[in-house]
């Protein structure tokens, strides 16, 4: 009986460089293994020189295929269906190689994520579909001025972490991943360390954030920034706000400090030639993430969400009858694509910001996004034009 996957004959893409080694599988545990011993019991699969990538990751996606993370479930029969829909979706999501997620919900009232968080945040291990590592609440604890499509109904301010408590629910800590605040609201600072305290990061966005007043997020335990450049001041000469944190000189904060950062490479969210600044400035710290509303997968036409419509025409999502960009409908190996042809970076630094990147930003590196020993078996195999041809989940074959 196979119990052991012994990948040959490819090329590893993996923390930034591409090196021809084989792989071991091991489908009991679905981990990464070393050579074993005895090669027995060992089934070889040829890869004909092609890549093999670390599943990829997105933290940042508003729901996909029809399905929205950010809505209020009326009845028991509505919330089955839900759960039905969400599981048939993570089997679409992951044919397009996003082998993980956090499934971001928006800025809400209480009743969306009394509904949303078990459904959603339940953090899975699946052997057939795209797995959540926990939520990623973007909002309500938002600035007003840079609220961009979240619904001024649902903003709010802190008053403390019973505000989070009142509005995620009790016991929110156990679904989320990330929440995303904006640092210059009065109460927001004094939050931060609780938030970390329970393994939660604290990401700044939706902001009209200060450097200074960034810095001390930073400081007091904030480690991200969301979708960087939008939803938040322009830099400036004087005063380059929180995008500017990003190229903090050493003596302010050491670069090790330096927040992660996601960044949409749809061609709509960011300018290629931002793309491109943001990359130079600190690489070792760049998440790419589509932002993708759940229209992406469905034709063009006017959505309702909620009291809003949504426009889709093509990769553009708008607020019906306006200028505000809504999310986005690309796939994150799309932007992979456009990163590399902006960037001018191999293919094998650009996997790195939808693989390792976002493993270390969440503090998964020993489990999700390496290729290395004891990380799940969650594979992109492509050719040689970075076309995907393979999806493994946990060693099983799914594309």
């Amino acid at each position: 009986m196979v119990q052991i996957l012994r990948f040959t004959n490819c090329f590893l893409a993996d923390c930034g460089e591409l090196k021809r080694e084989d792989l071991y599988v091991d489908l009991d545990s679905g981990i990464i293994v070393g050579k074993p011993e005895e090669l027995e019991d060992v089934k070889v699969i040829d890869l004909e020189g092609k890549i093999i990538t670390p599943g990829f990751i997105d933290i940042q996606i508003n729901g996909c295929f029809g399905l929205d993370y950010s809505m209020v479930l009326d009845t028991d029969v509505k919330r089955e269906e839900i759960v039905d829909k969400y599981g048939e979706t993570m089997k679409k999501l992951v044919q397009y190689g996003v082998t993980s997620i956090c499934p971001t919900i928006t800025s809400s009232l209480s009743d969306v994520y009394k509904d949303s968080l078990g459904i959603f945040g339940e953090k899975t291990r699946c052997v057939d579909k795209t797995d959540s590592l926990g939520v990623h609440l973007e909002g309500p604890f938002i600035s007003m001025e840079k609220k961009g499509c979240h619904p001024l109904n649902a903003i709010t301010a802190i008053k403390g972490y019973e505000s989070l408590i009142d509005r995620y629910g009790e016991g929110f800590e156990k679904y989320t991943s990330i929440i995303t605040a904006a640092p210059e609201l009065e109460g927001c600072v004094e939050v931060i360390k609780r938030v970390v305290d329970n393994k939660i990061v604290f990401s700044m966005g939706h902001s009209m954030s200060k450097f200074d007043e960034a810095l001390e997020a930073v400081k007091e335990g904030a480690s991200m920034i969301t979708h960087l450049y939008n939803a938040m001041p322009c830099i400036s000469a004087r005063e380059p706000g929180l995008a500017g944190l990003i190229n903090a000189p050493e003596c302010m904060l050491p670069r090790e400090k330096l927040p992660f950062f996601g960044i949409v490479a749809d061609g709509v969210h960011v300018h290629p030639a931002m793309i491109k600044s943001a990359f130079n400035a600190n690489p070792e710290k760049v998440i790419l993430v589509t932002d993708a509303m759940y229209l992406i997968g469905l034709k063009d036409g006017v959505y309702k969400r909620g009291v809003q419509e949504l426009e889709k025409n093509g990769k553009h999502v708008l607020l019906n009858g306006t200028s505000t960009i809504a999310g986005s409908a690309t796939h994150l190996i799309e932007c992979v694509v456009n990163f590399t042809k902006w960037t001018g970076v191999p293919i094998e630094i650009a996997v790195a910001t939808v693989t390792n990147h976002p493993s270390l930003s969440l503090g998964l590196q020993d489990k999700k996004g390496f290729l290395k020993i004891g990380c799940d078996a969650d594979l992109n195999i492509f050719n040689e034009k970075f076309e995907l041809v393979n999806v493994y989940k946990l060693g099983y074959k799914v594309k």
